[in-house]
């Protein structure tokens, strides 16, 4: 055979090589490529809270499969414990099963998510509600893939309610990672 045919069958051989490995990748891992950290419009109507008011109440919206909640899992759990110790009462929604879910959220009462919210933007996201059973706010977290007691958009909104002051936060454009309910 002679040297030119060689290459031309080894480069054939490189090609189909790359062109299979190219596959293979958009075949396993392309479904993951893309952008969590996107625009969304948080609108929620004024629903019941999961619990009879007297205090202030917060639902979070959970997937466990999301790459978006990993980044969050542990700020949840730890802001869960926390302001749970101050009266705050929290459930989630979202995800019925727990399979996946961190252990504070797990142990959380399940609250469906009301049909009049049914376009709601995506998880992981957050409700929550003065002690007089008003909704004071609606959105993400943070405005990023992770979360902390630094970045997050949820504290100062808990500390102004546990101080009596009220929060009307129902409305909002944020870029934030979110993944879509199911």
């Amino acid at each position: 055979m002679n040297i030119w045919v060689r290459r031309s069958l080894v480069s054939l051989a490189l090609l189909v090589w790359a062109t299979g490995l190219g596959w293979a990748y958009w075949w396993f891992e392309g479904r993951y490529i893309k952008s969590f950290e996107r625009p969304a419009f948080f609108q929620a109507e004024q629903v019941a809270p999961p619990f009879a008011p007297g205090q202030v109440q917060v639902v979070h919206v959970w997937q466990s499969n999301c790459p978006c909640s990993a980044g969050h899992e542990a700020y949840v759990d730890e802001m869960t414990a926390r302001f749970g110790a101050r009266g705050v009462r929290f459930a989630r929604a979202g995800q019925r099963p727990t399979d996946g879910m961190p252990a504070g959220l797990s142990q959380l009462p399940y609250w469906p998510i009301p049909e009049v919210w049914a376009d709601w933007p995506g998880a992981p996201s957050i409700a929550i509600w003065a002690a007089d059973g008003a909704l004071a706010y609606v959105g993400p977290y943070s405005d990023g893939a992770n979360c902390s007691a630094d970045s997050s958009f949820v504290e100062p909104v808990l500390q102004a309610l546990l101080d009596g002051r009220r929060v009307d936060i129902t409305r909002q454009d944020a870029v934030s990672c979110l993944c879509d309910l199911p």
